[in-house]
């Protein structure tokens, strides 16, 4: 029904373009009769192939009938798209090629269209056709500059050339803030290199400048904070994971290794650390169970679970509750015990199939943190599920 609508609505568009095409015509005198043309013979033999659930010959009908004129470009434009949304991007380039190909365009019309083509190309793997295509709408500052600059990211984002992709990011930035966030990304991606081959300078480098276009970037702030615990450097790694605290306190949790040995070196105190994250807001479940470790080597038993209950109360997690049995199994004989253990094997297989992670702008759960979206491709959109979420 949905595809009907859309042919639909897709003819509609034709005929408005045939019918302004033939209206330019007659004007300029280039048509002398306006009705019973060998155009509307072509016309109507497409509707009849259309009545008869014959689409792609019908389209065929439609782009011989329509002729290419100033008014009917954007029309020619759209069934490059219509081709290449369904798949048939062979079609959609060759109906961009012939438009581009066109003595009469204006420069907006012919910078459109060249934006497509590159898109075509985009989409079948064609990189450096696209590329090519696309620097020289940005050199030709053209006022479709901005959206090259995004195709052309992709293009190099594709074939992981992050270095091209900051450079050509750090342009797209100035006409779109909040590109920052997929610009740190590529500082982060290019420090992984130099961090493998103990390039430390160059690498914190690649981390600073992820931070100057992205403040509160929780990936270069982990990496950033791992790379001065490797050098020795705890009091400087500890200023980060403060910052990362205060900034996003739900990537705490990842922060916990480096947290850790932090104070296993005595440059900070854990549990100071994890109250001022919990203190920031709901806190994550695997926070409340770090702070609730780090009680039970000076607190009670009951104190520890009273801490632990007061959190689940608020945002309920099975895993806090998992942890609150194992608090309890060692005090509890008997029945009581068998009764425990039979609860614990409910809980854990529930446990075991949650996903932890989603993805804010698709909806990609994973059990595993992801900085860009298998599925939709986003940097920094998966986040921690937390409370009623996986509860």
């Amino acid at each position: 029904m949905q595809e009907l609508m859309f042919l639909g609505l897709f003819v509609l568009a034709l005929g408005i373009g045939w019918f302004l095409g033939r209206r330019e015509a007659i004007r300029v005198g280039f048509m002398v009769q306006p009705h019973g043309s060998a155009l509307d013979r072509q016309y109507f033999i497409g509707l009849n192939y259309l009545l008869n659930e014959q689409p792609d010959e019908a389209i065929e009908t439609f782009i011989r009938a329509l002729e290419v004129n100033p008014e009917t470009v954007e029309t020619h434009i759209a069934i490059g798209k219509l081709f290449c949304q369904r798949g048939d991007v062979e079609r959609a380039i060759k109906v961009h090629q012939n438009l581009l190909a066109r003595p009469n365009l204006t420069r907006h019309q012919a910078d459109r269209v060249q934006l497509e083509l590159a898109r075509d190309y985009l989409a079948v793997g064609m990189h450096n056709r696209s590329e090519r295509l696309l620097e020289e709408l940005v050199e030709n500052t053209s006022p479709l500059s901005a959206e090259a600059l995004i195709d052309l990211v992709k293009v190099y984002e594709r074939e992981h050339d992050w270095s091209k992709a900051a450079r050509v990011g750090e342009k797209l930035v100035r006409e779109r803030p909040d590109f920052a966030v997929t610009l740190a990304h590529y500082y982060c991606q290019m420090a992984l290199v130099p961090l493998r081959q103990q390039e430390v300078s160059q690498a914190r480098r690649h981390l600073q400048d992820a931070l100057r276009v992205e403040p509160v970037c929780s990936r270069a702030m982990l990496m950033l904070a791992e790379l001065e615990i490797g050098q020795g450097h705890y009091r400087e790694a500890v200023k980060v994971l403060q910052r990362l605290a205060t900034a996003d306190p739900d990537m705490v949790p990842e922060a916990l290794p480096l947290v850790r040995r932090c104070a296993d070196n005595g440059a900070l105190d854990l549990g100071d650390y994890l109250d001022a994250a919990i203190d920031r807001g709901p806190p994550l479940i695997d926070t409340v169970l770090a702070r609730a470790d780090d009680m039970r080597l000076q607190a009670s038993i009951s104190d520890v679970s009273r801490f632990v209950l007061q959190q689940i109360q608020v945002q309920p997690s099975l895993r806090g509750l998992m942890y609150l049995i194992d608090l309890h199994l060692d005090h509890v004989e008997g029945k009581g015990k068998e009764n425990l253990l039979v609860l614990r094997g409910v809980v854990e297989a529930l446990v075991h199939e949650k996903y932890r992670y989603r993805c804010t702008s698709c909806g990609f759960m994973a059990k595993r943190l992801h900085w860009q979206c298998p599925t939709c491709h986003g940097w920094s959109t998966i986040r921690p599920l937390k409370g009623r979420e996986t509860a």
